[in-house]
């Protein structure tokens, strides 16, 4: 049974950021329960960048990356679509000021590291209640109710919404009816390769030789990115390009199946051993996924309700960002709903995750998008990854609770 000052957090959504909401809130002594929509199968098969702002956050509830397929990130490459190395940077050499590590790991592995985690029997706090195949019609912000399409309800003492860019929840929100989401101007095809396929291609087994590097091929409007993951056993690829190229083959949703043919034709002007890497994509597994953004929100808060990851802001996938940001956010929410905290403070602390996070996220929200416009020069993305990289959310978060209280009191 739930200790008496604990309160009971509904959750909307089992994503990186719902999940990650959950466990920490768990810790936290609270009584946690999921509802996810979908039957929990599988997560997509695609790579994510754990950057060293996550990695520490993850750390600290008790998820190792390294323990999970995790590769560590060496160095990046960046070539002209032609092939011209146009810049090399040992990671090392440039991440003197982010004092934890960098990751690349496969989305269903930190998923599951995730999932288990929340779920477990040993740690603090009771397992999470994972409700699956649960989708939701509604949220009542006032009395932190759940209802969901099979007409089951749920109370609680609070929400989180984590149920990404087309979120229900985010429909509570006021003025939420202006930001919807809509297309970037990019699509991109998501595919991984065995990396030893890349190996037994005389062709283009130099690109491949290398553990922890991530790659880039660009020309003025279109980009592919090649990394590691699964103990360097797997490649994982993001093609982005512009929308119009491939807009037949996308009707919503980001996990939709494309002709290879589609693939090969956008980059048909790319460098041959590109080309050549990209002719071993699986046609069974190659994905093509809609970029979306969206107008940025007054406010993630309302009543009782509190939204977090692509729910409250959605990203463009530069800086290994999207991720990394719902993790944030879902940290920030266990340091400002402690154990102890009296439910009718619950609307004020949101306010104050909303006050820790909001003005990060819409910062990182314009460097990705500044990002996707134009090819950088280094000069310019080393202060974006200062600033990304070598936060503390869970210091952050705390000082700013510290503050609150003490002005509180006073």
């Amino acid at each position: 049974m739930p200790s008496g000052d604990s309160l009971r957090v509904l959750i909307v959504g089992a994503g990186i950021g719902g999940l990650a909401a959950a466990t920490a809130l768990r810790q936290q002594g609270h009584t946690v329960e999921l509802f996810e929509r979908s039957r929990f199968a599988n997560e997509i098969g695609a790579a994510i960048h754990l950057t060293p702002n996550a990695t520490n956050l993850l750390e600290r509830i008790g998820v190792d990356p390294s323990e999970h397929g995790a590769v560590l990130s060496e160095q990046f490459r960046d070539f002209t679509s032609a092939g011209e190395l146009m810049f090399h940077a040992k990671l090392d050499e440039v991440s003197k000021a982010w004092p934890h590590k960098w990751y690349l790991i496969h989305r269903a592995h930190l998923h599951a590291a995730l999932k288990e985690r929340a779920q477990s029997a040993d740690g603090p706090g009771q397992p999470v209640l994972l409700h699956t195949s649960s989708q939701v019609r509604r949220v009542d912000t006032s009395t932190a109710t759940v209802e969901l399409v099979d007409g089951r309800i749920f109370s609680g003492d609070v929400i989180i919404g984590a149920d990404g860019v087309h979120s229900v929840t985010r429909c509570e929100l006021p003025g939420s009816q202006a930001c919807v989401p809509s297309s970037s101007g990019k699509n991109a095809f998501r595919f991984m390769v065995n990396r030893q396929d890349i190996l037994d291609d005389p062709d283009t087994a130099s690109l491949a030789k290398l553990s922890g590097s991530v790659d880039m091929w660009h020309n003025a409007d279109s980009k592919v990115v090649i990394y590691p993951c699964v103990n360097n056993t797997v490649l994982n690829f993001v093609c982005i390009h512009p929308d119009h190229l491939t807009n037949a083959g996308v009707s919503g949703g980001w996990d939709q199946s494309v002709g290879k043919s589609s693939l090969l034709e956008v980059y048909k002007d790319f460098d041959p051993t590109v080309q050549k890497m990209l002719a071993k994509a699986d046609p069974e597994s190659l994905k093509i996924w809609p970029l979306l953004d969206m107008p940025t929100l007054d406010s993630w808060v309302q009543g009782r309700l509190a939204v977090l990851g692509d729910a409250a802001h959605p990203f463009l996938p530069y800086r290994g960002a999207g991720g990394a940001m719902a993790i944030e956010d879902g940290i920030s929410l266990a340091v400002m709903l402690h154990q102890g905290l009296s439910r009718e403070d619950i609307p004020a602390r949101l306010k104050l995750y909303e006050q820790a996070r909001h003005d990060r996220a819409t910062q990182v929200q314009e460097y990705t998008r500044e990002s996707g416009r134009r090819q950088l020069p280094f000069s310019e993305v080393m202060p974006m990854m200062n600033y990304i990289y070598s936060h503390d959310e869970w210091e952050h978060s705390s000082r700013i609770l510290r503050q609150h209280v003490s002005t509180s009191s006073t």
